[in-house]
């Protein structure tokens, strides 16, 4: 009876040993590939998991919610061994899915990834962890089949298991097609994502530091791609705090040695949040000496050290002048005259007052990549502030001039900006004109101030009716304003309006109940109106406010 229950024990151990057989040669070895994972944060235990090796790069898969919130994270290999992670390679909350990496001392036995979709009916391997390669390997077959963003989605026909989140599942080839969704309330079966989707966890410029990396105690690898890996530094200098563009340039830098622009943002930083213009320096040439486009380098020093003199910091040193930014901007031109450079060289003479060599830089750009209205309405500006009016009108009729007719709105600042023109040229009639054009091509204005404007224009051109039209439009769009109540009230006083000029003058006064000018208009109304008890009574009131005329008028009417 003994030796026939060992002999039946012996039968079991070698139809196990069977089964193992038959499990596919290749997924017997990307077991292998499987590791546990230990989640940290401030030093202690904050989870553990399953995760695997995939692609070859020391690349590792594993639960973004695992990985969520933690400061370091340990891979634990078949052999027992720890491998830390250097950082994040991409991230999908939306799929449960983290890419990191790890520095791999030698060949780490990894999954390959299989880019076909399977068919319905397809078996696969759910691969677990386990110590020298005791990890159990489960039979699965795809039950069906559907597309979510661009990714094969397999439903299984097995129950899902919260232990089996995030489990690879391989073919007979042992490589990877799946990863296991997390488990949610209600499943009857189990969900995996294609493995397509690890091609696409990588960071771009549009994510870098930004979303779901935001939740991250682990820093974020910059892409392998050079170009992608430079945008990413470049948006970094733009949306991201000091630290996270220092620790990206000194990623880019550590990743690709041999370019320049890593050490043209370094020099940015070292000069915009260090004040340490020696090391900026040093950068600077740094840069060049790699760098096949010196002008790019010496319009990135112009700009910085420009824009650090113009926020007015206090901090010494011989570097920070606007001469060593011009001249840093001229070696850039000098080197290139491109647009760009020409544009923000009229752009910083413009600031800095010199109209006259701002407008001639403006003009110089008609015709290159930067032609169009802007570039007239700046040289117009400039003209402007010449004085030289007629020239500015002038030079904003050709910004209109480049704007196609069916496109009149983008028209209508510029023939705003001539109206305003138009009037210090005293030339009001034409400047109401480009009023009214302004308002039929935007419709009706709720903007007190254009009316205001508008009037003033009407008042110089002795369009007098049109002007009280306009102040009365200004009153009614904001009422509270008392200037509009005193301008009515002085327009009203020159054409003898003499009793609208009052009420307007009197609504003023509850408005600003101190005000002098208002008292002395209001005397004058009266005084020329005949009633020499009211005149007499706000011209002693603004007397008493300090108006500098009042007494000389009351004088007028002893």
């Amino acid at each position: 009876m003994r030796k026939g229950i060992v002999f039946v024990i012996a039968l079991l151990f070698t139809a196990a040993i069977g089964v193992a057989q038959k499990l596919p040669k290749k997924v017997d070895k990307a077991r292998q590939s499987v590791t546990s994972i230990l989640t940290y944060n401030d030093g202690e235990l904050k989870g553990d998991g399953t995760a695997f090796f995939v692609g070859g790069n020391g690349d590792v898969m594993l639960s973004y919610m695992l990985a969520r919130k933690s400061d370091s994270i340990a891979v634990i290999d078949t052999k027992g061994k720890a491998h830390p992670v250097l950082g994040i390679v991409g991230l999908n909350n939306l799929y449960d899915c983290a890419r990191v990496r790890v520095a791999a001392e030698k060949k780490i036995p990894y999954l390959p990834v299989c880019h076909n979709a399977v068919p319905v009916g397809d078996e696969l391997y759910m691969l677990s962890y386990g110590k020298k390669n005791s990890g159990e390997v489960k039979r699965v077959s795809v039950a069906a089949v559907d597309s979510f963003y661009s990714h094969a989605y397999y439903t299984l026909d097995i129950k899902m298991q919260e232990a089996y989140a995030s489990l690879p599942l391989v073919n007979a080839d042992g490589e990877l097609v799946a990863i296991m969704q997390p488990m949610t309330v209600g499943d009857t079966c189990s969900y995996a994502i294609s493995s397509s989707v690890y091609d696409k966890l990588v960071t771009t410029s549009v994510t870098y530091g930004r979303g779901c990396y935001n939740d991250m105690g682990i820093r974020t690898l910059l892409p392998d791609d050079e170009e992608t890996a430079l945008s990413c530094m470049y948006m970094q200098s733009v949306v991201g705090d000091s630290i996270s563009f220092r620790t990206t340039v000194d990623d880019f830098i550590a990743a690709f040695p041999g370019r320049h622009e890593g050490y043209m943002s370094r020099a940015e930083y070292m000069a915009v949040y260090c004040r340490d213009m020696d090391a900026a320096e040093a950068a600077w040439k740094e840069s060049l000496s790699r760098s096949k486009n010196a002008a790019e380098v010496y319009f990135n020093k112009a700009k910085v050290l420009y824009s650090i003199v113009q926020s007015g910091d206090t901090v010494s040193h011989p570097m920070l002048s606007r001469d060593n930014a011009f001249e840093a901007l001229e070696k850039a031109i000098e080197l290139d005259p491109q647009p760009l450079y020409v544009n923000y060289k009229a752009d910083a003479l413009l600031e800095n007052g010199k109209f006259e060599d701002a407008s001639d830089c403006y003009l110089s750009l008609v015709g290159t990549t930067l032609h169009g209205p802007d570039i007239y309405a700046r040289a117009s500006q400039c003209q402007g502030a010449l004085k030289n009016y007629d020239v500015a009108i002038e030079l904003m009729d050709s910004a209109i001039n480049c704007i196609d007719e069916e496109e009149l709105k983008d028209a209508s600042p510029y023939i705003l900006t001539r109206a305003l023109l138009k009037y210090s040229a005293e030339r009001y009639r034409e400047a109401v004109f480009d009023y009214n054009r302004y308002e039929e091509i935007m419709g009706e204005v709720r903007n007190a101030n254009f009316y205001y404007l508008r009037s003033q224009s009407e008042v110089k051109g002795r369009m007098y009716q049109q002007a009280l039209n306009d102040l009365e439009r200004a009153i009614s769009i904001e009422p509270g304003n008392p200037s509009f109540y005193l301008e009515k009230g002085l327009l009203c006083y020159k054409v003898n309006m003499l009793d609208e000029g009052a009420l307007a003058l009197e609504d003023a006064k509850t408005l600003v109940p101190d005000a002098p000018d208002v008292y002395y208009i209001l005397g004058c109304i009266y005084s020329k109106a005949g009633n020499g008890k009211l005149a007499v009574e706000n011209l002693k009131k603004a007397q008493s406010l300090g108006h500098p005329d009042a007494g000389a008028k009351l004088n007028e009417l002893k």
